[in-house]
């Protein structure tokens, strides 16, 4: 008989309490434990208090900070989630079904994949619990519509190396992910003069909100959680 707990990965939204779903807030509340990305160093664990915004009766539980720091080095990224399951698995282990926070929705860009993937190989049960993505969230906040009809939708790190080659397909474009290629993505924006929003922080409160890129100096500086929407016409 299979004792063990269950990882759960769990979408909290982008940033705003209200927008955690139901779900989410039941399978926090049915966990034993709560883990989520600790950055240390005074910062904010974001995902923790969005929830903890949502359902304050969360802090009661017991927490997993689990130290995964964003980094392109595979290899210090690989050794930070190894060590990361391992905390998880003394958990799972002794029974504890355990919920790992994700901003947005645990399939996009998102630590759980790589903790999902190490969960099944070490014989743990895993499961998902979809959250409001970001560009969703941005989208309603710039007034937009991603999508109409028969148009394609794009997702794109904003750090693709291709970039013209991006910015020319038909259909609404998204770059998340990757603060350091929005100056970038902003300055070509603007040579090719396309219909762009961009919106950081979305639902917290230094969210900004710039309905038009057209006039914005691509050396501002937005904040970490930052993304551009590109429409088509």
């Amino acid at each position: 008989m299979n004792n063990k707990g269950i990882l759960y990965g769990v979408g909290v939204g982008p940033g705003d309490p209200e927008l955690v779903t139901v779900k989410a807030l039941k399978t926090i509340s049915a966990c034993d434990c709560v883990a989520f990305i600790d950055p240390g160093n005074g910062r904010r664990a974001v995902a923790f208090e969005i929830a903890r915004a949502a359902a304050p009766e969360m802090e009661q539980k017991e927490k997993l900070r689990l130290a995964i720091p964003m980094t392109a080095d595979k290899s210090l990224m690989r050794s930070c989630h190894d060590k990361a399951l391992a905390l998880i698995g003394e958990k799972l282990n002794s029974g504890k079904d355990v919920c790992f926070l994700s901003l947005g929705d645990v399939s996009i860009y998102s630590t759980f994949g790589y903790l999902r993937k190490l969960a099944r190989e070490a014989g743990f049960e895993t499961r998902a619990v979809s959250g409001v993505p970001s560009f969703c969230a941005a989208a309603a906040a710039l007034g937009r519509d991603l999508a109409l009809g028969d148009q394609n939708l794009h997702i794109f790190c904003a750090t693709e190396t291709n970039l013209d080659a991006s910015l020319a397909l038909k259909g609404t474009r998204v770059f998340m992910k990757g603060p350091s290629g929005v100056p970038r993505v902003i300055k070509a924006v603007k040579e090719k003069a396309l219909n762009a929003g961009l919106v950081s922080n979305c639902g917290m409160e230094n969210e900004v909100i710039v309905g038009s890129l057209s006039g914005t100096d691509e050396n501002r500086k937005f904040g970490y959680y930052s993304l551009i929407i590109i429409g088509e016409e």
